[in-house]
């Protein structure tokens, strides 16, 4: 009996050794089928959300072109006799003293080029009648030539 045991246990610890890796594997399948089953669900809820987000932003975009419409046909519509405001005036002062070409100027503020070369060689002549007044030539801003 004892020799047979001893014959029949590399079979069996085989055996065993089976079922133990079998047993392993269905849980390995199963953790990874739950994993798969949490991925979809999360994958179609960011897939939701994703789409979402785009139907905002779309709606955002045409809200932003009504709005430009809007300022466009406003803008069109206002008597240019007076010129500049003075809140214009301002930042385009303020980007020519940052250095900004004047088709930059123009573009961003929507401003003719020829009254932003106008506004920067008014203001040069003007502060060229306080500086000779009694200012001195580092406070000077440069007149550039554009």
């Amino acid at each position: 009996m004892m020799g047979t045991l001893v014959a029949l246990l590399p079979y069996l610890l085989l055996a065993a050794n089976t079922v133990l890796l079998l047993a392993l594997f269905f849980g390995i399948n199963q953790r990874i089928r739950k994993i798969g089953a949490r991925f979809n669900t999360r994958e179609a809820a960011l897939e939701k959300e994703a789409a979402r987000i785009s139907n905002a932003m779309k709606e955002l975009d045409s809200r932003i072109a009504i709005q430009e419409k809007e300022d466009r046909q406003l803008g069109s519509t206002e008597p240019s006799v007076g010129g500049l405001n003075s809140t214009l005036r301002g930042k385009v002062l303020k980007m020519h003293r940052l250095g900004q070409p004047a088709d930059r100027i123009s573009e961003v503020l929507r401003v003719p080029r020829g009254e932003v070369d106008l506004l920067v060689k008014v203001h040069a002549i003007v502060m060229r009648t306080y500086q000779g007044a009694g200012g001195s030539e580092k406070d000077a801003e440069p007149v550039k030539k554009v």
